[in-house]
């Protein structure tokens, strides 16, 4: 029988890393966003317990880069990865992967995303491949809080994005609403906090907050939904 604690985990991690949930660059001296590994912890209401997600980023071969968040315990692990090349301050998606395993059954999901022929395929657990057209500054959904991390060092105070996902090109846009004091493990940070733009009457909201002092690095998300409130928050600002 299904632990339904455990189906709201596996749910509102998925959601959290798909928003994220962060190569040698064509147009720089170097990356936007430097390396890093990082830990976070993700908090759900009604769920007793705390997962750790880690989010790493680093240059891989042929000038590409690579961007992992992975949450991983005893109920089971949720991994999702991305291949881009940095434009500017957009990360240009060549592969996106997503792999989900527990309650005995394992999900999988890859997206590839073709620049010279300008389409996105879709490959996905039991779903037929699926593909759509893309234009050339097509991120993707894991690559979003980069995105945002660049734009807000270049100043951006209003934010659009083209994000390709298992099913289809969309644009997002994101807003500097404010600015807030968060504590991390006990230490006080000053932040900018970003909002998706999704429309008065949506369910569903997100909110991100960065770090100016440490190059903009997201250190908080919020996902609102139907079902409460999912928050990651970074464990720690030791070493940054």
């Amino acid at each position: 029988m299904a632990n339904p604690s455990l189906n709201r985990v596996i749910n509102w991690s998925s959601s959290l890393l798909l928003i994220l949930t962060l190569v040698a660059p064509a147009s720089h001296a170097g990356p936007p966003v430097a390396p890093f590994t990082l830990d976070y912890h993700l908090k759900s209401e009604g769920i007793p317990f705390t997962v750790t997600a880690t989010r790493t980023l680093k240059p891989v071969k042929n000038g590409l880069w690579e961007m992992q968040v992975q949450a991983k315990n005893w109920l089971g692990e949720i991994r999702e990865t991305t291949l881009f090349d940095w434009q500017h301050c957009i990360p240009e998606s060549t592969y996106y992967g997503y792999y989900r395993r527990g309650l005995g059954r394992v999900k999988e999901a890859k997206l590839h995303l073709d620049r010279e022929a300008g389409v996105a395929a879709s490959e996905r657990t039991d779903k037929p491949t699926r593909s759509y057209p893309i234009t050339d500054e097509a991120t993707d959904e894991l690559s979003v809080s980069l995105a945002l991390q660049c734009s807000l060092q270049a100043g951006q105070q209003d934010i659009k994005l083209q994000v390709a996902d298992e099913r289809s090109l969309e644009n997002h846009r994101y807003r500097v609403v404010g600015e807030e004091s968060l504590e991390i493990d006990g230490q006080r940070i000053e932040t900018v906090k970003v909002q998706r733009q999704r429309g008065a009457n949506s369910k569903r909201q997100t909110y991100m907050w960065f770090a100016p002092q440490h190059d903009y690095l997201l250190v908080q998300l919020l996902q609102e939904n139907s079902d409460g409130d999912h928050v990651m928050t970074l464990q720690s600002m030791e070493g940054l």
